[in-house]
């Protein structure tokens, strides 16, 4: 996997819309507006779109982390957008928002063999917290939807303006171990394989890195990805943390959802939410069929209503 070297931090804003409908739900009652823009950070043009009222008053305020790969920032998978499903849900309950395109959708050519998770998240996560802290919010989350929920939870750790976070089909496993058992799932004859190149994507480090590639990522990227450590941080950061899987998410296992329980078991600040009917993007859909990723589907709005009165 390429990265890119760190160049140049600036803002630029380039499309500003309201939305016309009216929020039933949120108690102000005010116009629900999107501003869509350009962030630039370190040479890197990030679509964006912040969602906000037009009441200016101080409401809850949440960004939105994408998971892994080259995702935009409505988290587009065939014609499901969950990302921007979650946002429009909860400007239904009075909580602005912002998502951002990951530097891996569109900037991936000049993304370089030594980088990591730095340039894939942190650097354009805290530019657009920034552009956050800037606004008229009265707190600060991250929801963070499978890889990234570890990021939010590493974020939150160092940064002590974040309120709580929400970790949404997230794991406190190590990505390569995930990735092993699902390309096993996909083709056991080269189990055996897959086990060794989870061993070795653990094992980095940044002064034993050379370029090899494990997973399609570089040992200096699995090298900046094994400094994290989730538990940890999410115990570090002692706020209110808001944890949700599903039994039926096929990209995660069972172990996913007991180590949460297992780890975080008589940690007061953290609460696990487990369903059952629920895909690991959020919809009540047979993932595992391609075709289901297809077609209207509504965002489940007990997932909206859970996340919505653990923000207000």
């Amino acid at each position: 996997m390429k990265r890119i070297i760190l160049v140049l931090i600036a803002l630029v804003f380039c499309l500003c819309s309201c939305n016309s409908n009216q929020s039933p739900e949120s108690e102000s009652n005010a116009v629900i507006c999107e501003q869509k823009f350009t962030l630039e950070n370190e040479g890197c043009e990030l679509n964006a779109c912040y969602t906000y009222f037009d009441d200016e008053k101080p409401h809850p305020a949440v960004l939105i982390i994408a998971g892994s790969g080259p995702t935009d920032m409505n988290g587009t998978l065939g014609d499901l957008k969950p990302l921007k499903d979650i946002a429009s849900g909860l400007a239904k309950n009075g909580i602005i928002s912002l998502r951002v395109d990951k530097r891996t959708l569109n900037n991936a050519s000049s993304f370089k063999v030594s980088s990591g998770l730095n340039e894939e998240y942190f650097s354009d996560c805290k530019k657009a917290l920034e552009f956050l802290k800037d606004q008229n919010i009265s707190e600060l989350y991250l929801i963070g939807h499978s890889l990234g929920g570890q990021i939010a939870a590493e974020l939150a750790k160092h940064d002590p303006d974040i309120d709580g976070i929400v970790l949404f089909n997230s794991s406190a496993r190590h990505l390569a171990d995930i990735m092993c058992d699902q390309l096993i799932v996909a083709d056991p004859e080269n189990a055996s394989s897959y086990a060794e190149y989870a061993k070795l994507a653990k094992e980095c480090t940044l002064s034993s890195a050379k370029g090899y590639y494990y997973f399609g990522a570089s040992d200096y990227y699995w090298s900046s990805y094994n400094e994290l450590d989730t538990v940890k941080s999410i115990k570090e950061f002692s706020k209110k943390t808001l944890i949700i899987n599903s039994t039926y998410d096929r990209q995660s296992f069972p172990e996913d959802i007991s180590l949460w329980q297992n780890t975080l078991q008589g940690v007061d600040t953290a609460s696990i939410h487990i369903y059952d009917d629920i895909s690991h993007f959020g919809y009540k859909i047979d993932t595992s069929d391609t075709s289901s990723i297809f077609g209207d589907h509504e965002f489940p709005s007990e997932i909206i209503k859970l996340i919505s009165d653990f923000l207000n």
